[in-house]
């Protein structure tokens, strides 16, 4: 009995340990494996056998490569044949690499096999922290053209260094699923601590330029006791950072969080300034200190709550400028001095007119700003990893705020259609338990006009119907028509790209008679592109399958609002039988426009497709003079974006400012002239759980891949009902700055069009609006490069509104009743 007891504890105990296993690729222990590598620029660029940072066995392969200067190969890379050509069986390709440099460094990796260009294969891109050590996990998930028995080639490549890169590389290993890699061994982490404490003695520096920084804002003897403790904790930090990264029982995971710290430290020296520099604004404008600062934001700013510097301004008064049936937000902050705030709470009362009007405040929401955490590095520059603000917590309130943390509030003014225009006045009121409540002016401008219902530029946006996460299915009849006013409310479709069955017609004729329906898709039509043997079977039933919903939608009289979509992001070699399909369905659906994202750069100037009603390219491969060619043969040409483009190209991931979003939808728009926006999906949800709690949320931000929120523009909250983001809001407040633009335009045709003689005061105004509906160069020069300041914006808005409001036109409508899919028409562009 005891031997089987023992035998039993041994398998269990192996059942559960990790499997140390590898198939070893390079481990760069012999010259023979540091010559099996070809060198691009060997003048220019060196491989070598290293004893340094080897993490198996005793050696590394060190590749250097100086800073590219003009003249220089654009490209450095190296690559090599792997002695093991057979990768089936293995899910991971594992690879170290210490960057020993000062300065983070991107570097990539193809694998392909013989037959096919090496860019055709498995591609990763490396993320090189400055001064550390990684160890790369690479899923093995090839192209399915890549033949996996029988792999001939690991190409690396930079692009461009900005600083001189010297990377060691180790431990390229194959491992199957299960199997793990053993730690580096101890002399190994000793020498990449080595390379960590060299830069601790920056840190020194850094804490002497916080203390004499803070200094200068400290003018008063309790801010400077505040100033010397905050300073001596992050003398302490440092110290504290030194002697761990000396112990002889150092780890690397406790070598990662050492480092995570020491990164920490020049954000918190910053926020430090940041918390002085506003306390003393504060006080500057007469505003209590004592228990809480306050200060506010615009809509298009992201105020982290935790780690980094920030901006607020500091006063006692704040004024909204908004047109009838707009929206437009602003952000109140609050940090507690040195105690934790009890019960916080934002409150706005109805505001009134000088002559008696009022404003009344349920058009007033106040608003918890709730955040998200990223956990990793996605695949674009960001500038912070962990809590990020994003839904905005309709449900919560009053909250408390911990000592430390910086939470801000989101306060939505909404005029609606038929209220007066006018200047009302009122007050805003932030109280905690305990302590005196703080009041602030507030004051709302109301135009003279009105934005439209509908969405002022036609879009084709996926919303997936997550009814698990929506309030379930059984509730499903009623969280439709919810979803469906919330995202009307947001200036957004309830549609799909990728439907194959008919739209909700329940839901169409819902938003058709509230005059808030623009564009539906009727099907998709071969997303993935299609084959030419079968073709006219494929292409007769795909018609057949669409006829019912086009037969509807006739019925209803909704043909102005129908697209059908397809061939999505599909290249040349598709073209023919795309321009096919494109026949076959104008014959079977005459009045339906027909929109495609193929890659086609001349939209259909230079292609055999010619068929096609709608281009949409990605925003960089927009360009308006084709465009122009285009719309001159009866073409309307969209634009979209996805997981791409990045920065410096405006998108809308939770880590990017804002007013990207913002200008994304009006600015931009309102200069290129696009005829619609296209996005792929809503609510890329994956299993989050309705947020219920916050304002620091359990919601997941990852969304399509490693991507944080790339198709997921709000989140599900109490009872699955929908809760916006502050992105989602800067989308409709662009599309809102977008109908300012459509609205002086339409304004100034309409003058020129009735006014045979004009006064001088006409003429003047007129010369006014022509020169400023243009959207300027210092608001935005190119699709990438545009202000981030809102200032800059706001200029260009509240300028575009004061002509609106001088014209005399208060009711100029550029979108009418019918308004529908092919919208740019209706705008007499």
């Amino acid at each position: 009995m005891g031997t089987y007891c023992t035998c039993l504890a041994l398998l269990l105990l192996l059942g559960t340990a990790k499997v140390h296993a590898q198939t070893t690729v390079f481990d760069f222990e012999t010259d023979d494996q540091i010559a099996a590598w070809t060198i691009r620029a060997a003048a220019q660029d060196k491989l070598e056998r290293s004893p340094q940072f080897a993490t198996f066995g005793q050696s590394s392969m060190l590749f250097t490569t100086p800073a590219w200067k003009q003249g220089m190969g654009e490209w450095p890379a190296f690559e090599a044949k792997p002695p093991v050509a057979d990768w089936r069986g293995y899910d991971r390709l594992m690879i170290d690499i210490t960057n020993s440099g000062t300065e983070r460094h991107f570097f990539s990796l193809f694998v392909s096999d013989s037959k096919l260009p090496f860019r055709d294969g498995l591609n990763y891109r490396f993320d090189l922290p400055a001064g550390g050590f990684k160890r790369f996990a690479i899923p093995l998930s090839f192209p399915e053209k890549v033949d996996r028995s029988d792999l001939s080639v690991m190409h690396f490549f930079t692009q461009r260094p900005e600083a001189d890169m010297r990377l060691h590389l180790d431990n390229f290993a194959l491992l199957k699923p299960g199997e793990t890699l053993p730690d580096p061994p101890p002399a190994f982490v000793g020498q990449v601590a080595n390379l960590s404490l060299a830069q601790v003695g920056s840190f020194d520096q850094l804490v002497s330029v916080c203390r004499e920084n803070l200094l200068k804002l400290a003018d008063t003897p309790e801010l400077r006791r505040r100033a010397d403790a905050q300073v001596a904790k992050l003398a302490a930090q440092v110290k504290a950072v030194r002697d761990a990264m000396g112990s002889t029982t150092l780890t690397l995971a406790r070598l990662d969080e050492l480092k995570a710290q020491l990164d920490r430290l020049p954000r918190n020296s910053a926020r430090l300034e940041s918390v002085f520099r506003l306390q003393k604004a504060c006080a500057g404008v007469g505003l209590p200190t004592e228990n809480a600062l306050v200060g506010f934001a615009t809509s298009m700013e992201k105020i982290l709550p935790r780690d980094v510097p920030f901006t607020l301004t500091a006063t006692k008064s704040v004024e909204v400028s908004l047109a009838r049936n707009e929206k437009e937000s602003f952000q109140v902050a609050v940090l507690p001095v040195e105690k934790d705030l009890k019960q916080v709470a934002v409150q706005v009362g109805d505001l009134k007119s000088a002559d008696g009007k009022m404003f009344a405040a349920a058009n007033i929401g106040c608003d918890v700003v709730g955040y998200v955490e990223t956990k990793t590095r996605p695949p674009y520059n960001v500038s912070h990893v962990g809590w990020w603000p994003d839904p905005i917590l309709d449900f919560l309130g009053p909250i408390d705020i911990a000592a430390g943390d910086l939470q801000t509030f989101w306060v939505r003014v909404r005029a609606p259609k038929g209220q007066a225009p006018g200047t009302y006045r009122g007050t805003l009121t932030v109280s905690a338990a305990g302590a005196k409540p703080m009041t602030f002016d507030l004051t709302v401008k109301v135009r003279t006009f009105t934005l439209p219902d509908c969405t002022p530029l036609p879009t084709a946006i996926t919303f997936f119907e997550q009814k698990g996460q929506m309030g379930g299915e059984e509730n499903w009849p009623t969280m439709k028509l919810k979803y469906a006013d919330f995202l009307a409310d947001y200036y957004i479709d309830y549609d799909s790209l990728y439907r194959s069955g008919p739209p909700d017609y329940e839901i169409l004729q819902h938003l058709h008679d509230q005059g808030r329906l623009v564009a539906f898709n009727l099907g998709n039509v071969f997303n993935g592109g299609t084959d030419a043997e079968g073709f006219d079977k494929a292409i007769a039933d795909t018609v057949e399958r669409i006829r019912p919903a086009y037969e509807r939608a006739k019925e209803l009289g909704l043909l102005d609002h129908a697209y059908i979509y397809g061939f999505d992001e599909r290249p040349k070699e598709q073209f023919g039988l795309l321009e096919k399909s494109a026949q076959a369905l104008r014959k079977a659906f005459p009045e339906v426009l027909l929109m495609t994202t193929s890659y086609d750069d001349s939209f259909g100037l230079d292609s055999v497709v010619k068929t096609i009603d709608a281009w949409c390219p990605l925003t960089p491969k927009f360009d308006m003079a084709k465009a122009a060619k285009a719309r001159a043969q009866g073409k309307a040409v969209w634009w979209y974006i996805c997981c791409g483009p990045h920065n410096p190209y405006a998108n809308w991931f939770v880590e990017y400012a804002a007013i990207e979003s913002r200008l994304l939808m009006g600015a931009m728009p309102a200069k290129y002239q696009p005829d619609g926006f296209l996005y792929y999906l809503l609510t890329k949800w994956n299993q989050n759980k309705p947020v219920e709690t916050g304002p620091f949320t359990d919601w997941n931000p990852v969304s399509w891949t490693v991507y944080h929120g790339d198709g997921s523009l709000f989140c599900s909250g109490p009872g699955g009902k929908p809760v916006p983001t502050i992105r989602l809001e800067n989308y409709r407040d662009g599309q809102e700055d977008y109908a300012y633009a459509c609205i002086l335009e339409e304004t100034i045709r309409l003058t020129e069009a009735s006014l045979n003689e004009r006064t001088k005061e006409q003429a003047d105004w007129l010369e006014e609006a022509t020169a400023a509906l243009p959207v300027s160069d210092s608001l935005v020069k190119t699709m990438a490069e545009y202000s981030h300041d809102p200032q800059a914006l706001y200029a260009w808005r509240n300028k575009v509104a004061d002509l609106i409001d001088r014209s005399g036109m208060p009711n100029v409508d550029p979108w009418g009743k019918n308004f529908g899919v092919r919208g740019a028409a209706a705008m007499n562009r």
